[in-house]
């Protein structure tokens, strides 16, 4: 990963895109959990980690991981709509995996069920498959972060937690918190492409439910922030010469990612 950032309010945005067009960003990532039940496939009627992982990991490297809650999903889908209109290479992992608690659902009804009771399931079963998948899919996570350019964590109300005893920031999420924690951690490497402006040298990164949190966590830091007004304007900017340097038959996503760090020169590093 060569850098995070936050960026902020992103819900009052609005963010809008073609409901076809939604459609069809979708419809490229296809729900690869939905599979899972291709992988317990031997006697000790085991999870295959590896099966798993090597199906999981896209082999593309995307150009922007969107961390979001699953509140904002049809907006941030919106928004890799608008980037990959720009020629970037956009990861959504709702859009990839799913939903992690609907897969559970369908793993434990072949592993955990009791016999002749419907919906009853053997609770270590059940909590040990929990344990399982979600070191499965959080590894998978942190190797698509690690070979993502850009990861943009997309803040808004749905994903904060009020604390008004503390005054202090959480969030409800483990999944946007292993993820911004695994931001501040993974090594930082140079942009595999040339660029008009380094951000070395300019400045000197969903797998969640609606359903209510069970804990509240931190909110880690991000190395930047940008106002989504601000991330807006960007795109807007970069629309006629993105789509004027063709590379491969599609927009230059470089230009984008230029203008995105010249952006931050100024009050950016919190």
């Amino acid at each position: 990963m060569h850098l995070d950032a936050r960026i902020t309010n992103f819900d009052a945005l609005g963010i809008h895109a073609d409901r076809s067009a939604i459609d069809t960003f979708k419809s490229r990532s296809k729900h690869r959990l939905v599979k899972i039940k291709e992988y317990i496939l031997n006697d000790e009627n085991l999870i295959d980690a590896d099966a798993i992982a090597k199906d999981l990991f896209p082999t593309e490297k995307a150009d922007v991981f969107l961390s979001h809650t699953h509140q904002d999903h049809d907006a941030v889908v919106a928004l890799a709509v608008q980037l990959q209109n720009l020629g970037l290479k956009v990861f959504v992992d709702s859009c990839v995996w799913g939903d992690v608690y609907t897969l559970l659902q369908d793993v434990d009804k072949i592993r955990s069920i009791i016999p002749n009771k419907p919906n009853t399931y053997y609770y270590e079963r059940v909590t040990r498959t929990a344990a399982s998948m979600y070191m499965i899919l959080n590894v998978a996570l942190q190797r698509m972060i690690d070979q993502t350019e850009l990861l943009l964590f997309l803040d808004s109300k749905a994903v904060r937690i009020d604390d008004y005893v503390e005054g202090r920031d959480y969030i409800g999420s483990p999944w946007i918190f292993t993820e911004l924690m695994f931001a501040q951690m993974v090594q930082r490497r140079p942009r595999d492409v040339a660029s008009l402006e380094s951000v070395a040298e300019t400045v000197g990164r969903t797998m969640d439910s609606a359903l209510p949190p069970t804990a509240r966590f931190s909110l880690p830091d991000s190395s930047y922030a940008m106002a989504a007004t601000d991330l807006w304007q960007v795109i807007d900017d970069v629309r006629v010469p993105a789509a004027a340097a063709i590379v491969d038959g599609t927009p230059d996503g470089t230009i984008f990612l230029d203008a995105f760090y010249r952006k931050l020169k100024t009050g950016a590093l919190e």
